[in-house]
């Protein structure tokens, strides 16, 4: 008698993920008995945090929930409090917002499909092992993604927890030429746009026919992004504010993250739901590049997924330029507000799905109650019931291995949001000085000799979460200080990152980059550590759940790089046990290293803009 084959698999933390997460899955014979993906990060209570603010702080406070798409937390916030104040902004202001939103589908979109997805598909295990042999398909898309960046920055002020957008409109209006020049960008990458569908669309995706339920919205006369009824391949047709009438969270045992059912049901959010619903929404020309692809839609494959993301950047890049094309004239970039009691809905459509927000308001326009309900809990049942299915389908006769590799590629085609994971910078390093810096040239002190074709970026690597805010805290105290204005504009860009797995994007033009991140271990608080390049390359345990960590996004730039930048970090010690509390902060710590920070920075870019002029 032949014994019953039993497996066990547990995958602690999940790689190439926006946040961390787990799997346990248990096989016993023919079937899976058991199968749990986990959440398990602590709750971040924004909801609690929102209560007793002023509507004012709420679009800046909900955009930290997500470092990849806060644009799309911030428009769900807006329209929901401007319904409940019954305010209506005017067409310039949703034609800029959609304008908004189109840089932040651009810029996630293109992450995930060449950092996070496509090594799944072309058989490597990272990105920077995929640039081995398809390094300019990565070049083009970290193009699109900086591309997407630029958007942001040009409409929010930055890139990463934009502060441009606010209840009514915007704080300012772009520079009309600047909106120009962005339009001559995205028209002249429309041809990678078109090549990028056409590659997804020829990636060797599994075959995996399942039947599901999708959501999207669907809005009258175009492609669905910041407006629209909610509807459903199942029937559903209801208007945002009916939607805790027919979708439900509950709690379960094995996540931190509430699990969403459609009336009792699960159900897919996304780029996938989005076309299958609305392929007739999309331009004529997205249209025709879908049907060249042999990728026919609506699909009931989840791996199909990838093509509807290529075909949203493509659908973007076009709906851009046909926004600025058409843009209506504006008398201000913002309406009046007059604050009220009242209830308000917004429900948009973030690149992974539908995000839906819900603000009850006193009279003063203080926030009296709040629900918010992401793409990713909404998107985890449907998940879960996707792993069986495919790994059904995919036969669980293969060994653990190879069933592990493809439960994990399941997982990563819906692109999971989970809450950005707080990382720190792990190293030790053994120097006489805490940083040793070259000889600075006379005539390199004060004003700084104009050199072209040098830029310089100094990046803060962070996230909200406790002292991991300390590199962004330093970058906040560089500009309130006298630094930036020693050098001319446009040689130094002060850059925020939320996570190592947007680095290349924000680095691709850089001749000098400069990290600045929290530094754990047997660093004292408030203490400055100079990293060079061969100690970051050298970093052992570099992990991140985006499977991109510094080290990683580094060796990725180097080996797309034709000329290979300068590159060095600076780490700002928060001690051995990095726990936030009253007596340290992450703006105290980087306050008492500031001066020095910026000193030490002054030399650096110095020293470097002087050799360069020299020709060295």
């Amino acid at each position: 008698m032949t014994s019953q084959r039993e497996i066990h698999i547990n995958v602690p933390v999940l790689a190439r993920v926006e946040g961390e997460g787990a799997l346990t899955l248990h096989i016993k014979g023919e079937a899976i008995e058991h199968l749990d993906l986990k959440i398990f990060e602590p709750p971040r209570l924004f909801e609690k945090l929102l209560e007793g603010r002023s509507y004012e702080q709420v679009p800046d406070m909900v955009a930290r929930i997500c470092g990849i798409c806060p644009v799309a937390y911030q428009m769900s916030a807006i329209h929901a409090l401007e319904q409940a104040f019954a305010i209506s902004p005017g067409p310039w202001v949703r034609a800029m917002r959609r304008v908004f939103y189109c840089g932040e589908w651009l810029q996630s979109h293109s992450l995930h499909i060449h950092l996070l997805a496509a090594p799944d598909f072309l058989g490597f295990n990272s990105a920077p092992a995929m640039a081995t042999k398809y390094p300019g398909e990565l070049r083009r898309g970290l193009r699109l993604q900086a591309l997407g960046n630029e958007i942001m920055r040009l409409i929010g002020g930055r890139s990463v927890h934009p502060v441009g957008a606010c209840v009514g409109g915007f704080h300012h209006q772009p520079d009309a030429a600047a909106l120009q020049a962005l339009r001559e960008r995205l028209a002249a990458a429309l041809e990678d746009a078109r090549d990028l569908v056409r590659w997804c669309a020829a990636l060797d995706l599994p075959d995996d026919d399942q039947d599901f339920c999708a959501v999207a919205l669907r809005h009258a006369d175009e492609y669905p992004m910041n407006e629209g009824r909610i509807i459903s391949s199942g029937g559903l047709a209801i208007d945002r504010a009916d939607y805790e009438a027919h979708f439900r969270e509950h709690h379960v045992s094995h996540s931190t993250a509430l699990h969403s059912l459609l009336d009792g049901g699960p159900y897919l959010v996304g780029p996938l739901a989005r076309v299958n619903l609305n392929l007739d929404r999309l331009p004529v020309a997205v249209q025709e590049v879908l049907q060249e692809s042999g990728i026919h839609f609506p699909s009931r494959n989840m791996f199909h997924s990838i093509v509807a993301r290529a075909a949203e950047i493509y659908y973007v890049l076009l709906e851009t330029i046909r926004l600025i094309d058409t843009l209506p004239a504006v008398a201000q970039a913002a309406v009046a507000v007059q604050p009220r009691a009242g209830t308000g809905f917004g429900c948009t459509e973030a690149p992974r799905g539908l995000l839906w927000h819900r603000y009850e308001t006193d009279a003063e326009g203080r926030i009296v109650a709040a629900r918010i309900v992401p793409p990713t809990s909404q998107n985890q049942v449907r998940i879960e019931e996707d792993i069986r299915l495919s790994l059904q389908n995919f036969g669980l006769q293969h060994d653990e291995e190879e069933l592990r590799t493809h439960a994990e590629k399941v997982i990563r085609n819906y692109d999971p949001c989970i809450s950005c994971a707080t990382h720190f910078l792990k190293l030790k390093v053994e120097r006489g000085q805490r940083y040793a810096m070259p000889p600075l040239p006379a005539d390199a002190r004060g004003s700084l000799p104009a050199v072209n074709s040098t830029p310089v970026r100094i990046i803060g690597i962070g996230s909200a979460n406790g002292l991991d805010q300390v590199g962004w805290q330093a970058l906040e105290a560089l500009v309130a200080c006298r630094f930036p204005s020693r050098f001319r504009s446009g040689r130094v860009t002060l850059e925020r990152c939320p996570a190592p797995a947007v680095l290349p994007a924000l680095l691709a033009d850089a001749r000098l980059l400069v990290f600045i991140d929290a530094l754990s271990g047997e660093h004292e608080a408030g203490t400055l550590c100079r990293v060079e390049l061969d100690d970051i390359r050298g970093m052992r345990n570099s992990y991140s759940s985006h499977a991109a960590g510094l080290r990683e996004a580094v060796d990725l730039l180097l080996s797309l790089a034709e000329v290979p930048p300068r590159i060095v970090c600076y780490g700002i010690g928060v001690g051995p046990h990095p726990v936030a509390g009253p007596a340290v902060t992450a703006d105290g710590i980087a306050a008492a290293v500031s001066d020095e920070l910026a000193s030490a920075l002054e030399a650096e870019i110095g020293t470097f803009l002087a050799a360069t002029r020299d020709g060295d």
